[in-house]
C-alpha cells in the first residue's frame, strides 16, 4: 500500500513538471512571439500592399547585362 502512495506521488510530481514547463514555455516563447507578430503586422509597408524590392536592387534584372 505504501509503494503505490510513492507511485502515485511520482506520477503528479512528473504531470506538475511536463505542466509547469508547458506553462514556463507559454508564457516565455509563444505568447510573446504572437504579440510580436502583432506588432509587425501593425507597421507601415505591411499588409496588402506590395513588398519593396532589397536596398540596392533597381529592380528585376534585365538578361544581356
Amino acid at each position: 500500500r505504501k509503494i503505490l502512495a510513492a507511485e502515485v506521488w511520482q506520477f503528479l510530481m512528473v504531470a506538475v513538471g511536463f505542466f509547469g514547463v508547458a506553462l514556463l514555455w507559454l508564457f516565455v516563447v509563444y505568447l510573446p512571439g504572437r504579440t510580436m507578430e502583432r506588432w509587425e503586422d501593425q507597421r507601415p509597408g505591411r499588409g496588402d500592399r506590395e513588398i519593396p524590392p532589397p536596398a540596392g536592387s533597381d529592380g528585376p534584372s534585365k538578361p544581356g547585362t
